[in-house]
């Protein structure tokens, strides 16, 4: 740690222990990637070079005719039909990555969109500070919301619904209302005074390409899915080691959010998250065991329970019977209706598939030193 008056700055790094995926919004289809079934990765095409060579190999109006057909397949078409060596594909691409997820290798017209990773100006994937300090707020309102000892806590019905947050977070009193009550926004709120950087770059060696999976409470796939979602992400892997800077400003939080606060916070959420979600599902009997040391969730495909805090809100009995009825208005076709039954709401566990085994989206453990 560095003490610069009333700033600490920690190093805090993200051990990855399952792929993680933070998505920057873009979609690929098969056409506009490739997927080298050979050496099993997947690249980026650097488009202007591409059209570039397109037109100097007068392979537009081909081209033209291959987006338009029903061929899914670009590196198929590029070498196959076109007759261009790999070695001359790779000078037209950005990037490549390992394609973590080869369960579909076999089949000659299997097609995946791809969702790819956050990447800076320069190409390299990072993950936003504002990701990470998400992450961290959750488990920090969690142990707030644990601690608080009033009871009879409700939440509406409706789309409106939203966990009061401001009441554990706005403790502030740089504005108050014109009746001298603290204003609630985020002016008042602490984490006003932690500040969290982008991350490092992670290097392409330590992203792949994972496919997404539904796991039922029994460990079982739901009807018509065992051979996954039709996707790829684009995942920081297991054994990636992601760096940030923490910076707490101890001016304004005065030692109600510390270092050891933070990481009592995520042992709490560990611990909560084991009794209250993830005892009520079995491990499909090709996942993986996963480090029993206190960890965060985040990323895409983390789930509902990693980012609300309904349950401990509500309480375990309330919170089942009220994320039910909202996971049956919001996906009516899922049966969330029966979750009450089952004793979890909602009733899916995502899994990634990297190298043949599955794991549960978006588990790191943390250090801060």
């Amino acid at each position: 740690m560095i003490q610069q008056d009333h700033l600490q700055i920690f190093d805090l790094t993200l051990n990855v222990w399952s792929p993680l995926f933070i998505g920057d919004g873009r979609t690929y289809t098969k056409k506009e990637y490739l997927h080298n079934t050979r050496n099993g990765r997947a690249s980026f095409l650097d488009e202007q070079k591409f059209f570039t060579f397109l037109a100097e190999r007068d392979l537009i109006d081909r081209y033209t005719q291959f987006m338009l057909s029903d061929q899914p397949d670009l590196w198929a078409f590029l070498t196959k039909d076109c007759g261009i060596p790999n070695t001359e594909l790779r000078t037209l691409t950005r990037y490549a990555i390992e394609v973590g997820d080869t369960s579909d290798l076999d089949r000659v017209n299997c097609t995946k969109d791809l969702h790819t990773f956050q990447r800076d100006a320069h190409g390299r994937a990072y993950i936003p500070g504002s990701s990470l300090k998400g992450a961290l707020r959750t488990v920090w309102l969690l142990q707030a919301v644990r601690a608080d000892r009033s009871t009879g806590h409700s939440l509406a019905s409706d789309d409106n619904a939203a966990f009061p947050e401001e009441k554990y977070v706005n403790q502030l009193h740089l504005r108050l209302q014109e009746d001298g009550s603290i204003a609630s926004d985020a002016v008042n709120s602490l984490f006003r005074g932690v500040q969290v950087s982008d991350s490092t770059p992670i290097q392409n060696e330590r992203m792949a390409l994972c496919g997404k999976f539904d796991v039922l409470p029994d460990g079982s796939f739901p009807k018509n899915s065992k051979k996954g979602i039709p996707l790829f992400r684009e995942c920081a892997i297991p054994g990636a080691a992601v760096r940030f800077k923490l910076t707490l400003d101890q001016s304004v939080l005065k030692g109600r959010i510390t270092k050891e606060s933070l990481l009592e916070a995520i042992q709490q959420f560990d611990t909560y998250y084991e009794q209250t979600y993830s005892r009520h599902f079995t491990a499909p009997s090709d996942a993986v065991n996963l480090p029993q040391q206190p960890h965060l969730i985040l990323g895409g495909g983390s789930g509902f329970f990693a980012k609300s805090l309904a349950y401990p809100y509500l309480g375990e009995e309330e919170g089942l019977r009220w994320t039910a009825e909202r996971m049956t208005q919001m996906f009516s076709a899922h049966k969330h209706e029966h979750d009450k039954e089952l004793g979890i709401s909602p009733h899916t566990m995502k899994y990634a598939r990297f190298r043949g085994r599955l794991y549960p989206y978006g588990y790191c453990g943390v250090s801060i030193l």
